[in-house]
């Protein structure tokens, strides 16, 4: 049975297409004044897509006025006169009247009707490929999401003006001027660490797509958990996929390292009521935080790239943390190599960054064949794309086995503010920075709250974790 669709007469204006093809044959300004409204495709009736496609064609290559003779001879030659109506219906065209100061306004009449079509078109697509259940509805879902994206990006037109760097060049001068005299407003992202700002020049900027990258247990969660502590006490709206840990986990670390209190204490209950106060003011700064947090195990890339779309447009997010690249499902054939498939994904969260405009901080594993050496830019695991595709590459660096320090090392170990001896000196190995330096950032990481904090700059406190393995082999 037809569609309803099919039974109606697709929306387009007769008049228009006319008017400014009539206006193409008697004003050669008048191409330049459209070309960057609409295109051929945008002609409802064929023959006058086959026109507009030909003056188009005519006008890049410049070699002769476009009149209804020299057009008539183009399409002859092209063998589409017929296709364009013929010769009669040319005449028809040349000898309509038409105001040319109204060929922009008949153009967007163009336009508007294109641009129906193609919601119809595209939305009844989407209706019969919801009924065939052999289609992945997930998959469905993204496709038609980057469909309707796509006739929303082709309806804004643009023109060369746009692009005139007088345009931006404004803005950058005035955002200079506003920091000269105090006034400016940051739109970087603060990460609650001085040096790491710093690094950084304000924090994480927007679009950009960062990777924090570690060996198993060094601390990749501890450190973004960290990080949105930081952020949300400064009311930024942060977005949390958690692939590889329950909500309630996330929860439970967060509240640790904000309270203070021991995570161990947490999760056994065995708690003081001072511990319980603790909580409890933690507990109230996160629930009125705007912190989203989704905890699903092997996502898809199409349904976490629609997720994040859904919370931009609902709850504006500021920023987006995934833990951890290594289990979001690319989509792709199974069969396809496991760097191939990394590879892909990395290239869809970088263009995501772009697209929402948002730093998209990514957690990611670090290849064990580094023992305990700094990791290095070609130690991210499973493909190198990552390190090509980030705009910033952080690698977290510390001794993980504290069980058997040496009295040297025992005497590194900080004391917190609680007096115990507690906060370890960890290297924050800033690899790659497209908008700052490199180098490395020493942060003191807590055990027994997973938490990492700002700590004094200095090397001589940081234990080595390649320091046993060397006197072992010399032994």
């Amino acid at each position: 049975m037809a569609n309803t669709e099919d039974r109606k007469i697709l929306p387009h204006n007769d008049e228009a297409e006319k008017a400014v093809l009539s206006a193409l044959l008697m004003n050669q300004e008048a191409y330049d004044k459209i070309c960057n409204v609409i295109s051929a495709p945008d002609f409802y009736h064929p023959a006058n897509r086959v026109i507009y496609s030909a003056i188009s064609d005519m006008k890049i290559m410049n070699t002769v006025a476009v009149d209804q003779v020299t057009l008539y001879d183009y399409l002859q030659k092209k063998s589409l006169a017929d296709k364009a109506g013929g010769a009669g219906y040319l005449a028809e065209l040349s000898d309509a009247y038409t105001i040319y100061a109204n060929i922009e306004y008949y153009a967007k009449l163009i336009k508007e009707t294109s641009v129906r079509r193609a919601l119809i078109q595209t939305s009844s697509n989407i209706a019969s490929d919801a009924y065939e259940e052999s289609i992945d509805v997930f998959n469905l879902l993204e496709s038609s999401e980057r469909r309707l994206s796509e006739i929303s990006i082709n309806s804004n037109p643009d023109t060369a003006e746009s692009y005139k760097v007088a345009n931006k060049i404004s803005d950058v001068i005035n955002t200079m001027l506003d920091k000269l005299d105090g006034t400016y407003v940051s739109e970087n992202v603060e990460t609650g660490f001085d040096m790491l700002d710093k690094f950084t020049n304000g924090g994480f900027q927007k679009s950009d797509y960062i990777i924090v990258a570690a060996r198993p247990s060094v601390g990749k969660t501890a450190f973004a958990v960290s990080l949105i502590r930081n952020m949300i006490r400064k009311g930024t709206k942060v977005a949390f996929f958690s692939l590889e840990m329950p909500s309630t986990q996330i929860i439970s670390r967060l509240l640790s390292c904000t309270s203070k209190v021991d995570l161990s204490k947490i999760f056994t209950g065995n708690l003081t009521e001072a511990d319980i106060a603790h909580i409890n003011s933690a507990a109230e700064k996160i629930y009125q935080s705007e912190l989203y947090l989704i905890d699903e195990p092997n996502m898809k890339l199409s349904d976490l790239r629609s997720r994040a779309r859904m919370l931009m447009r609902e709850k504006q997010i500021e920023v987006l943390f995934i833990d951890y690249i290594g289990l979001i499902e690319s989509g792709l054939d199974p069969r396809t190599p496991r760097h191939e498939q990394v590879g892909y994904v990395s290239k869809a969260l970088k263009q995501l960054a772009r697209e929402l405009r948002i730093p998209v901080i990514v957690l990611c594993q670090v290849s064990r064949d580094t023992a305990d050496q700094e990791p290095q830019l070609n130690n991210l695991r499973d493909s190198g794309s990552i390190e090509q595709d980030a705009d910033l590459v952080m690698f977290i660096h510390r001794k993980t086995n504290l069980s058997e320090l040496s009295d040297e090392d025992k005497a590194k170990l900080l004391t917190d503010s609680s007096g115990k001896q507690r906060v370890q000196s960890s290297k924050l190995l800033v690899a790659k920075n497209r908008n700052g330096k490199t180098g490395t950032i020493f942060v003191g990481y807590i055990g027994d709250i997973t938490s990492f904090e700002t700590i004094v700059q200095d090397k001589n406190l940081f234990i080595e974790p390649s320091k046993d393995l060397a006197n072992k082999k010399k032994s």
